[in-house]
C-alpha cells in the first residue's frame, strides 16, 4: 500500500467508510500481530486476548491519527499498542502474564520492570525504521498471489518440531531443483505431482502441508526480508 492509497483510506474512514476502515485494518493485520508478540515477547495468535486489544488499539490509532502530528501512522499505533497491552499487563500480572514479570519481588522469580521498558524501547526503534513491517506486508502481498494468507500461519504450521525440520529440508531440496521453481514462480501453485516424481517425496504429505510448504519457499526465495526471517525463526 503506497501512501497515497493510505492517505484516501485514511480520509474515507474519517469521514465514515467502513470499508475503507476494513481495507485499513485487513492490509495491517499481520503489523499488528508482529507488534503484540514482540511486545508480549511470546507468539501471540488470532485468538489471543492480546491480539484483541492490539486490534482495538489500532482501530483507536485509524480513528485519532492527525498526519500533521509529525510522526508516522505505525509509529503512533505502535505506541498505542504497546500501552493499552502493558496497561493489561498489569492488571493481569498475577495470573497469565508472571513471564512478563511486572512484580518486583524476587521470590517470585520476576524482572525488574525497567528492563521491559528498556526492551521494549529497543524494538519501537526497530519498528519505527518501518523494515519488519514492510518486510511483513511484502510477504502477506506474495503468500496471497498463492492463495494463501499470512493469518494462515498458525493454523498450517506443524505442531511437531520433527515435521517442520523434515518440510524445511524439502522446501530447500525444492528450490534447488529449477524446472520446479520455475513452475512455482509462473503457475502460483505448488508442483507436487513433479516434485514427487523426480524426489519420491510423498504427494499426499505435500498435499498436507501445502500452505507450508509454500510459505517456506517464498520466504527462501526472498532473502532480502532478513528481519522477516529471524523473526519467523525465533
Amino acid at each position: 500500500m503506497n501512501r497515497d492509497e493510505f492517505l484516501t483510506l485514511m480520509k474515507q474512514t474519517h469521514q465514515g467508510s467502513q470499508t475503507a476502515r476494513e481495507r485499513l485494518i485487513r492490509h495491517y493485520r499481520p503489523y499488528v500481530l508482529n507488534t503484540a508478540g514482540h511486545i508480549c515477547k511470546r507468539y501471540i495468535s488470532w485468538s489471543d486476548e492480546e491480539f484483541s486489544i492490539s486490534l482495538i488499539a489500532f482501530n483507536r490509532a485509524i480513528d485519532t491519527f492527525e498526519e500533521n502530528s509529525g510522526r508516522s501512522f505505525l509509529n503512533y499505533a505502535y505506541l498505542l499498542i504497546k500501552r493499552d497491552l502493558i496497561d493489561y499487563f498489569r492488571k493481569e500480572r498475577n495470573e497469565q502474564h508472571l513471564s512478563l514479570n511486572y512484580s518486583s519481588t524476587e521470590e517470585e522469580h520476576h524482572t525488574n520492570p525497567l528492563e521491559i521498558e528498556k526492551s521494549l524501547d529497543i524494538h519501537e526503534k526497530e519498528v519505527a525504521s518501518g523494515e519488519l513491517v514492510e518486510e511483513i506486508l511484502e510477504y502477506d502481498q506474495e503468500l496471497q498471489k498463492y492463495k494463501v494468507s499470512f493469518d494462515e500461519m498458525e493454523d498450517c504450521s506443524p505442531k511437531h518440531t520433527d515435521t517442520r525440520a523434515k518440510l524445511y529440508e524439502v522446501a530447500n531440496q525444492f528450490i534447488g531443483d529449477s524446472e520446479c521453481k520455475q513452475s512455482f514462480l509462473v503457475k502460483k501453485r505448488l508442483p507436487i505431482t513433479l516434485f514427487s516424481k523426480k524426489t519420491g517425496y510423498p504427494k499426499k504429505t505435500m498435499e498436507k502441508h501445502r500452505k507450508y510448504l509454500i510459505a517456506l519457499i517464498l520466504l527462501k526465495l526472498n532473502p532480502q526480508w532478513t528481519h522477516l526471517s529471524r523473526f519467523m525463526n525465533d
